[in-house]
């Protein structure tokens, strides 16, 4: 994930209050379940320290939230009055997790936040096609629209017959064509790594055969369609399951090079020293963290997001004010520098790396 999304929250002022619970509305007594559940978390975050008007701030968000359709998770971070995050995540987490400390617990949304890859969705029939595009960040909606007649062929005989349905062809094809076009140029455009097609059989495959695209970009799935009747659900999650595949192609190529990079001894480095000195220079690319081990290690920290160590006295050399260095979970700290100096995180609990975190460089030292 690209943390520098989480800036904002990252550069706010604490002490937060942060909850991960599971969500999930999937049964008849879902919202009795949930009031319950949240009685039990704020109690939680009250024996914490949380103080009421943070308390107040997420009691609102709870009670005026839209319930999510079926399995769901949802994390909530607050700073005094104010609600910071408050994200619908796809599934729910293991365990209800709350904590209220100086950082706030960002680490977690690298793993349940949607994947940023670059990617086109189509879903096409005879007369043009609707198109999702979205570059990693926002989401865009359009819709092509082609010749609209002839387009149904008939019964019948005949010459005149015959013109009809080479008619209907032309038309159909110039419509596939008018959708490729537009695929590619909305590809080229986000850089897509990925472009789902789905729809009607024939124009999907038409459209494809039109596309000037590697056949490895491009993935047909069943499901969806223009018309009312579709199941427009399950190609939703079709497409986010190819997603989220191609976001677990990215990480597994990121633990292979920070490997590779750290057995040249080149550009990674592991360990919280190696990491904490990296971060503090804006040096970090990708944080490559197990989050069962790195959860057990404390670093230093202070009021600057980025200035965090290993040891004492490099924090308090960048702090300048001694009085705002202190010890912090190292999962929090680590996550809010990688937020304020924009780099990505990949986190596994099977990744084997010195004290949990390691790192690849954007430069050598």
């Amino acid at each position: 994930m690209d943390m520098s999304k989480l800036q904002d929250i990252a550069t706010a002022p604490g002490p937060f209050a942060s909850v991960y619970l599971d969500a999930s509305h999937d049964t008849e007594d879902a919202a009795k379940v949930a009031e319950l559940r949240w009685r039990g978390l704020r109690d939680q975050l009250a024996d914490q320290g949380a103080p009421e008007e943070t308390l107040s701030a997420l009691d609102e968000a709870v009670a005026t939230a839209d319930p999510p359709a079926g399995k769901a998770g949802r994390v909530l971070i607050a700073s005094g009055s104010r609600v910071l995050v408050d994200q619908t995540l796809p599934v729910p987490p293991p365990a209800d997790v709350t904590r209220f400390s100086s950082l706030p617990d960002l680490l977690p949304l690298a793993s349940y936040l949607p994947p940023p890859v670059p990617h086109v969705v189509v879903v096409a029939d005879s007369s043009g096609a609707d198109l999702h595009s979205f570059d990693g960040r926002v989401e865009l909606v359009e819709t092509v629209r082609g010749r609209q007649h002839p387009l149904h062929k008939t019964g019948g005989g005949g010459w005149a017959h015959k013109r009809l349905q080479q008619r209907v062809e032309d038309t159909v094809k110039h419509n596939v064509k008018q959708v490729a076009d537009e695929v590619e140029r909305l590809a080229g455009e986000v850089h897509a790594e990925l472009v789902v097609l789905g729809g009607e059989v024939q124009a999907r495959s038409a459209v494809r055969g039109e596309l000037g695209l590697d056949d490895d970009l491009v993935v047909e799935v069943e499901g969806a369609g223009l018309a009312g009747g579709t199941d427009d659900e399950e190609f939703d999650k079709a497409v986010r399951a190819l997603v989220a595949q191609r976001q677990q192609q990215h990480d597994a190529e990121a633990v292979e090079r920070f490997r590779a990079e750290l057995g040249r001894d080149g550009l990674a480095v592991e360990g919280l020293a190696g990491v904490t000195d990296a971060l503090r220079q804006a040096n970090v690319d990708t944080l490559v963290v197990n989050t069962g081990v790195l959860a057990d290690q404390l670093v230093w920290t202070s009021g600057q997001p980025d200035q965090v160590g290993a040891d004492e006295a490099s924090v308090r050399q960048g702090a300048g004010d001694p009085a705002e260095v202190e010890r912090n979970r190292a999962d929090d700290a680590l996550a809010r520098a990688a937020a304020v100096t924009g780099a990505n995180v990949v986190v596994g609990d099977d990744i084997e790396v010195l004290q949990g975190v390691g790192a690849i460089l954007r430069h050598r030292p």
